[in-house]
């Protein structure tokens, strides 16, 4: 008796549950409404944050709150400002007080011409090099050992950026220079995974094997942690 009790107050204690459940989407479906919206001009007039402090999305006018998946490939931050105006797609919810807030899927930023899309991508790795070019920039670590280069080839105005690791910092903060040539020669990488989100305007990455720089072959044996260099031909 006891037992079958229990399973009754089981039961009921279900039934009851699944009818709050029912009610509460019954209540939120009142007071929401959801649309698909195709190529909405807009210029944003804030950015808005996340607890972490990092943007999160983008505000147009004052009703309209553009929101991404917090893997956007070089980060929310990179794909827009204030003042930008910006074309998107993706699915709105539309609050009984008017206040909208958008999934975005797509994005073209009109006064930077970024480009944004939430499409599946296959993260595809290809040989790149022997291909000389420029420094532009040194990119360096937290603790101020150089891990990457700003490179543009001699036969592109396109820059990449050449990541070389921590490990072969000493070897070339001496012989890297801006505006110094070097032969780089590794795999390109596309930034992209499941259900990525991927944004153009961040520069491409080319994971250095090895480089050639006054004469001189430093070959890239590990992107992390010490001692990851070694030396070719003409390497002391």
């Amino acid at each position: 008796m006891a037992q079958g009790t229990l399973i009754c107050g089981a039961a009921l204690l279900c039934f009851s549950t699944g009818s709050f459940l029912g009610l509460q989407a019954q209540n939120s479906s009142d007071a929401v409404t959801t649309t698909t919206v195709t190529s909405v001009t807009g210029t944003i007039t804030q950015t808005n944050y996340g607890e972490d402090g990092a943007v999160e999305g983008f505000l147009i006018g004052s009703t309209t709150l553009l929101t991404f998946p917090t893997n956007v490939g070089g980060g929310i931050g990179t794909l827009a400002a204030v003042g930008n105006s910006v074309t998107y797609s993706g699915t709105a919810v539309t609050t009984s007080a008017g206040f909208e807030s958008v999934r975005v899927t797509s994005l073209t930023n009109n006064t930077t011409k970024v480009t944004y899309s939430s499409s599946t991508t296959v993260s595809t790795t290809t040989a790149y090099g022997p291909t000389s070019g420029t420094v532009k920039q040194l990119n360096y670590n937290s603790d101020g050992t150089i891990d990457s280069f700003v490179f543009t080839p001699a036969s592109s105005t396109t820059s990449l950026l050449v990541v070389t690791g921590e490990g072969a910092s000493a070897t070339l903060k001496p012989l890297l220079t801006i505006g110094g040539t070097v032969s780089v020669t590794g795999t390109e990488q596309t930034a992209a995974a499941t259900s990525a989100c991927v944004a153009s305007g961040v520069l491409t990455v080319v994971q250095a094997s090895s480089l050639i720089i006054s004469g001189q072959t430093i070959v890239i044996t590990s992107h992390g942690g010490n001692g990851g260099f070694g030396g070719g031909p003409g390497h002391h």
